[in-house]
């Protein structure tokens, strides 16, 4: 096939991918030729296959991360400082730092253009970058006021409209639909903002949105919607926007003021919305008055130097941007090896350059979870297990479900399901203890493969496990044998007899039948 699994999704196999799968037919010295097949399938291209096969240069990217193991094996050996230095000289770092060269020279082309900006810009009366500043400065005032007053003035809006209720009687103030409207639906249930659906002086039923509402409403009076009224009849419409009219008319009358006609109670609103005028801020009234005093106010090439300024601004701030882009990517390896080796202080895996009792263990334990392995060992979590207790919970440390959304696994035993609430909690602090540093480097623990491999280790027949946990015999092969790597750390760096001796069984109880076979295969 042309996909694999990635430990995440499926997808296309590279070239080098291709080239070591094709690469396993036939034996060099032995045979002359070998073959390979690509299996059909729907949507197979061959085109696709061609390119695979006569493509014979492969990029080269680096994968390497700083783990809590290399940190301490490379602390103790060689001291921080040192192996900070050697990181810095890695390949990782190199295409790293390859990365940032076209940016770099796009701020070299840049420095040059704000040197002619700025030169532009000058002004012969003061210092024009100032007195830009100070109008830059009123220009970001005035648009945080504005920001800040329509924010405002669409809160009160919503608040009004979702104290909206059926019968309501209101004044749409703009819009197609501006006049006297009857709400017949409050549209609480937008998520965004209440959307009214109402009924017109003009016996137009329609949902109205915020834009129709550019000033707060408020119910002029309220009557009484039938509860038979059908917003798609003609007549029930027609009857009800009849007593609207009559409603309106009332409440004209208890006012004093003149009865609306037809005319006025449903045409495209020609009136202003614009709030009154407020008076300005004393930050924004003292920005004005020194733009007023300052030197360059007054000159006639005024308009010509802003320009010039902002264009410098601009270009400036793209440049800072880029500036702090190489920042972010120089010496990333060097600071992702601090911010672990921040984690291992906070444990006390570290002490300065000297690793700890603690971090000594950890020197033997590899693996994605390493951290997780060495404290749970730590805090002696594992001692009460017997052996395939203790191969379920460890295989939430090298096991993976494939599927999105991973049932949720069976867990054999009592005491496996209270080791494995522990584990949780002790991963999820780590986890914490990460982002505190900026470090994503540990995944989640994963006990989908935990009843299986105990079963395997009690002693099961392969066909009653495989059948049991719907599982490929490759797929079982290969993340028992994880299990069992895991097992030999756990067996080495184990701070007791009792679990040493536990682990060694669970080994004992692994390496057979299939598993065996397998290995003496290899």
């Amino acid at each position: 096939r042309l996909s694999k699994w990635n430990g995440e999704t499926h997808v296309d196999v590279t070239p080098g991918e291709y080239t070591q799968l094709t690469g396993r037919a036939g034996r060099r010295g032995l045979d002359i030729e070998g073959h390979a097949v690509v299996l059909w399938q729907n949507g197979f291209d061959p085109r696709q296959v061609a390119g695979l096969a006569s493509t014979r240069t492969y990029p080269l990217i680096s994968s390497f991360r700083p783990s809590y193991n290399m940190a301490v094996n490379l602390v103790g050996q060689f001291g921080r400082e040192k192996a900070r230095a050697l990181l810095e000289q890695s390949f990782a770092q190199f295409q790293a730092d390859r990365s940032v060269v076209g940016i770099a020279t796009q701020i070299r082309k840049a420095e040059e253009a704000l040197e002619g900006y700025l030169e532009s810009a000058t002004c012969h009366l003061g210092d024009f970058m100032e007195y830009q500043g100070l109008r830059r400065e009123l220009s970001d005032l005035e648009s945080a006021g504005s920001k800040s007053r329509r924010a405002e003035k669409r809160s009160a809006v919503t608040q009004a409209l979702a104290a909206l209720q059926p019968g309501d009687v209101i004044r749409v103030p703009a819009g197609r639909w501006a006049g006297l409207a009857v709400v017949l639906d409050p549209g609480l249930r937008d998520s965004d903002a209440p959307r009214p659906f109402v009924l017109t002086a003009g016996r137009h039923a329609r949902r109205l949105a915020l834009i129709d509402f550019p000033t707060p409403v408020a119910p002029l009076t309220r009557m009484r919607v039938p509860k038979s009224f059908n917003p798609r009849n003609p007549q029930s419409r027609r009857d009800l926007a009849s007593r609207l009219t009559d409603s309106a008319g009332r409440v004209a009358d208890e006012v004093g003021v003149s009865r609306p006609n037809r005319s006025d109670l449903d045409t495209p609103a020609a009136r202003s919305t614009r709030s009154p005028k407020t008076g300005e801020s004393p930050e924004i009234a003292d920005l004005r008055r020194r733009i007023r005093s300052h030197p360059c106010h007054s000159c006639p090439d005024r308009d010509s130097h802003a320009r010039w300024a902002e264009r410098y601004v601009k270009l400036q701030r793209d440049t800072d941007n880029q500036r702090q882009r190489i920042e972010t990517r120089t010496n990333t390896v060097a600071r992702q090896f601090d911010r672990v080796c921040e984690v291992l202080d906070a444990l006390d895996y570290l002490d300065g350059d000297t690793v700890t009792e603690p971090g000594k263990r950890l020197q033997r334990i590899y693996g994605e979870l390493d951290l997780v392995v060495s404290e749970s060992l730590r805090h002696r979590l594992w001692h009460e297990l017997d052996p395939p207790e203790l191969a379920a919970v460890v295989s939430a440390l090298t096991f993976e479900t494939r599927a999105d959304e991973a049932p949720v696994p069976l867990l054999p035993t009592k005491r496996v399901r209270a080791i494995a609430d522990e584990m949780a909690n002790l991963a999820g602090g780590l986890q914490q203890l990460e982002r505190d540093h900026r470090l994503k480097t540990l995944r989640p623990l994963d006990f989908g493969f935990a009843q299986t491999v105990w079963e395997w280790a009690s002693g099961a027949e392969l066909d009653d496990v495989l059948a049991e946990a719907d599982v490929a015999p490759g797929d079982f092969v290969r993340a028992v044998k994880q299990v069992i790597d895991a097992l030999g750390q756990v067996a080495d760096a184990a701070s007791t007899h009792e679990l040493r001796e536990t682990a060694r069984a669970a080994l004992v109880e692994l390496r057979r039948g299939v598993i065996a076979y397998s290995s003496t295969l290899e």
